[in-house]
């Protein structure tokens, strides 16, 4: 049992964060209850409400403050001025790869999905606090691609889902298979994500269709 009474309110509110991430991933959301979380942080059920008014106050905070770090990481790739623009798309694909298939608030997309529907603020939160912003950044590393001619000028806003809509698709299949024996035979994570990113980059540097006119 963690004993967070000691600690200053920042600290115990991003332990809390920590906890209840995992605890949701692990039990669902109508599965992980404050009292549980309180008894697993080491503190009473007030403490908790102190710092979260509600079990969704606190599950809009996983999914939103949880990303923020992912966020930041992709601010620095962009502003990276040390990385080609080449090398700037592949490692910020690395990172949401990494972000969405190994850490507990990116395995959360499945559970995501199933509160939405009942919780609309949840979808709000996530999309304003993390959708939203990570879409902007990576259309942003393209356009800027794009503006300096490494790019070839196809639409951002395709290939911002061509480049996301994978890594989400796996990330949620990876969890449907989560009790598999073979699950890492089925979805050889490696192999796919570079192919992907190649494929990507091959998009992004490949000349300009053209357009020639038959008689």
């Amino acid at each position: 049992m963690s004993d967070l009474k000691d600690t200053q309110p920042l600290d115990r509110r991003a332990k809390i964060l920590a906890i209840a991430t995992e605890a949701f991933v692990t039990n669902g959301y109508a599965g992980t209850s404050m009292a549980d979380l309180a008894s697993s942080v080491g503190i009473q059920k007030a403490s908790i409400y102190h710092h979260f008014p509600s079990k969704q106050s606190l599950f809009i905070a996983c999914v939103t403050e949880g990303y923020e770090g992912a966020l930041q990481k992709l601010e620095a790739i962009r502003a990276d001025a040390s990385l080609s623009d080449a090398n700037r798309i592949r490692t910020a694909m690395a990172e949401i790869y990494r972000v969405n298939l190994t850490t507990p608030v990116g395995r959360m997309a499945p559970l995501i999905a199933e509160v939405a529907p009942n919780i609309p603020e949840v979808a709000r939160a996530f999309h304003g606090g993390f959708i939203a912003r990570h879409y902007a950044l990576v259309t942003g590393m393209i356009e800027d691609g794009i503006a300096r001619g490494s790019f070839t000028a196809l639409d951002p806003i395709g290939l911002r889902q061509m480049i996301f809509g994978p890594i989400i698709f796996l990330a949620m299949e990876r969890e449907m298979t989560a009790d598999f024996a073979d699950r890492d035979q089925l979805n050889p994570v490696d192999h796919i994500r570079q192919s992907h990113i190649d494929l990507i980059l091959r998009l992004l540097t490949s000349p300009p269709p053209s357009h020639s006119t038959h008689n």
